[in-house]
């Protein structure tokens, strides 16, 4: 056969070569191609990719710029550049520093922005969401600064500004570019399990909580790497102070104290270093089995001591008060008699047959009597 049919998809471009030179470019359709003393070589390249890669492609900008011109979108970008490709008005892509990418004219219309991202860092408003749909993480950096964070800006390492809550996009395509958010809200430390010596070398453990916030985001920063490990540090020291200072008495006894040298000690320098510390204490004391087993002793003595003096304290009242019952009932033998009835009641709940003779009157003067009867007239 001296033909030879090509077939090219409407959403395709042929390019075609004899004798491995190109010779022209073929539209959608069927082409009848001679055959000749050589063989015709047709590269098909997809339109629809984005963008569309081909060597054959990329040896042609080079050798016939114009044709490529005429049938696709080149993005031509610098060292310090970053392209932006947009199809019908969507950002589809990006083209990074020092590289170049076609996208074919036919199937969308295509436009490409060159930003130069040595200059330029940040991406204005209406692309942050397109950019960071992409996800193209080496050259776009996305960043999202909570309503109660501050995010800090550094370029090539070194602090730009602060960042207000909101989303933010930088190309980082030419420079260096990273955002630490920081969190501006109350947070709380707590420092557990430390072993600490008494002034009088009684070994305990301590708990202490620690609240505390960002005041000035810069200089928290610029002093610690880490500001929870530098917190967790001062704290440490501070209770060691306040600890060492005292004698386990003191300790025991005066746990605000404490509380206040801690906050003395780490107030100003944390301040220092872009901190604020609202409060700050220790939370438990915990003692060595032994020493708690001391201490339990001292305590149930003491106490012991206490509930003796309070039970010598109430028998004392008690037998004075006695003393002046017994002496009221002595001028008062209506008041005897009362007291006299009082037992008989007594007595009478706790028995159950009382014989008695002489009728009610012995009841009444023979079977309960606290003071003897005097002996009546004309008896021996």
């Amino acid at each position: 056969m001296l033909y030879r049919a090509v077939r090219i998809a409407d959403h395709e471009l042929g390019l075609l070569f004899r004798d491995r030179v190109f010779r022209n470019v073929l539209g959608p359709g069927v082409h009848r191609l001679l055959r000749g003393a050589s063989l015709p070589e047709v590269r098909n390249l997809d339109l629809r990719q984005m963008p569309v890669k081909d060597p054959a492609l990329s040896a042609l900008h080079l050798t016939h710029p114009a044709v490529v011109d005429e049938h696709f979108a080149v993005a031509d970008v610098a060292d310090t550049q970053l392209g932006l490709v947009f199809a019908d008005g969507k950002l589809v892509n990006l083209v990074g520093p020092g590289q170049r990418a076609f996208y074919a004219k036919g199937l969308r219309q295509i436009a490409v922005q060159v930003v130069d991202a040595a200059e330029t860092i940040e991406a204005p408003e209406a692309l942050v969401a397109p950019l960071t749909r992409l996800n193209a993480q080496g050259l776009v950096a996305v960043a999202e600064v909570p309503s109660v964070s501050v995010g800090l800006l550094y370029l090539d390492g070194v602090l730009e500004r602060q960042l207000k809550p909101g989303r933010y996009a930088f190309y980082r395509a030419a420079r260096r570019v990273d955002v630490v958010t920081l969190d501006l809200r109350l947070q709380a430390l707590e420092v557990t399990g430390q072993e600490v010596l008494t002034r009088d070398r009684v070994g305990l453990r301590a708990n202490v909580t620690a609240v505390y916030r960002i005041a000035d985001p810069v200089k928290a920063v610029s002093v610690a790497a880490n500001l929870r490990d530098y917190l967790y540090k001062e704290v440490q020291f501070a209770l060691r102070q306040a600890v060492g200072t005292r004698t386990l008495e003191e300790v025991l006894g005066d746990k605000q104290g404490i509380n206040a040298a801690i906050a003395e000690r780490l107030i100003p320098e944390l301040g220092d270093a872009g901190l604020e510390v609202p409060s700050v204490g220790v939370k438990d004391i915990v003692l060595p089995g032994d020493v708690r087993e001391l201490m339990n002793r001292v305590i149930e003595a003491e106490k012991t001591a206490q509930a003796n003096v309070i039970k010598r304290r109430e028998e004392t009242a008690a037998t004075r008060s006695l003393l002046n019952t017994a002496k009221l009932m002595e001028d008062n033998p209506i008041l005897l008699r009362l007291k006299e009835l009082e037992a008989l009641e007594k007595v009478s709940e706790k028995v159950g047959n009382v014989i008695v003779g002489n009728g009610m009157d012995g009841v009444l003067e023979d079977l309960v009597q606290i003071k003897p009867r005097k002996p009546q007239k004309g008896h021996n």
